[in-house]
């Protein structure tokens, strides 16, 4: 589908009312494919691709590389569907563009489903949280070298071990099929680093969220990514949070059996 001036491609299958799924930030929509037959089967699966991610070719040099881009391209998409407010659901990198859309564009959103999204903004000056973003900032250290030093793949290894919270070497250990994704998404990390800061996203500007939320975490996820999903919580009213157990920040790859149920079950309610 042609969005704004590019080419986004998406996974579709199934019929009925959309839940359009939107992956984070060194992923495609190959990510959802453990989602996908068992959403299809009610709803009408879609998964697409953020511009600059995937193995096409770039439009351009990467220069509108941003959430606030992504978050545009995504409200354009939807509209362009012309097929009424639909389910969002949105991991990580991805969840914080689901929010902006929720903010910005409230008409096209029937539903949000929020994974762990990166929104530091939203931690409270505290004790508990000052030691966990100087955990966070120790450990982007190595990433953000690799990153200098022109060896995204290493870079690339290095986030997947942190955000994954399963220590050194938990990529490798990775199915083909998903080591492969992150890796055709290694060469946009430069951008995503170099991008600029994405609009503010205040508990304030949370509270008017209207559309029904759920808010997925691991329950052995990085305490960084639990403080956020707990304070997305307090700050988006009626929203409750579920946590898939055995499962860290890609929980829909590593226990898709819960996390399906769960989604599912949100979405019978709506």
């Amino acid at each position: 589908m042609m969005v704004n001036g590019v080419e986004l491609s998406s996974l579709e299958q199934g019929t009925g009312t959309p839940v359009v799924f939107v992956h984070g930030a060194f992923s495609d929509p190959r990510f959802w494919e453990p989602q996908r037959q068992a959403v299809a089967m009610q709803y009408r699966f879609m998964a697409y691709n953020h511009r600059y991610h995937g193995t096409a070719p770039w439009p351009d040099e990467g220069q509108h590389y941003s959430a606030a881009t992504h978050a545009a391209d995504l409200a354009a998409f939807l509209r362009q569907l012309n097929a009424g407010p639909v389910h969002l659901v949105g991991l990580s990198y991805g969840g914080q563009i689901v929010l902006r859309v929720a903010v910005d564009s409230p008409d096209v959103v029937r539903s949000l489903t929020v994974m762990e999204p990166g929104l530091r903004t939203l931690l409270t000056d505290n004790p508990e949280t000052k030691l966990v973003l100087d955990e966070v900032s120790k450990a982007r250290e190595p990433i953000l070298a690799a990153v200098k030093a022109g060896d995204v793949v290493q870079a690339t290894k290095l986030f997947f071990d942190w955000v994954n919270n399963h220590g050194a070497g938990a990529f490798d250990q990775q199915p083909e099929a998903l080591r492969q994704m992150c890796l055709d998404n290694a060469r946009r990390l430069p951008l995503l680093l170099d991008a600029p800061p994405p609009p503010a996203l205040s508990c304030a500007t949370l509270n008017d969220v209207k559309a029904p939320t759920l808010v997925i975490g691991g329950a052995q996820s990085l305490r960084y990514f639990s403080l956020i999903n707990e304070a997305v919580v307090r700050c988006i009213p009626g929203s409750r949070l579920v946590l898939i157990p055995q499962a860290t920040h890609l929980m829909s790859h590593q226990n898709p059996t819960a996390f399906n149920e769960a989604l599912l079950q949100f979405l019978a309610q709506r």
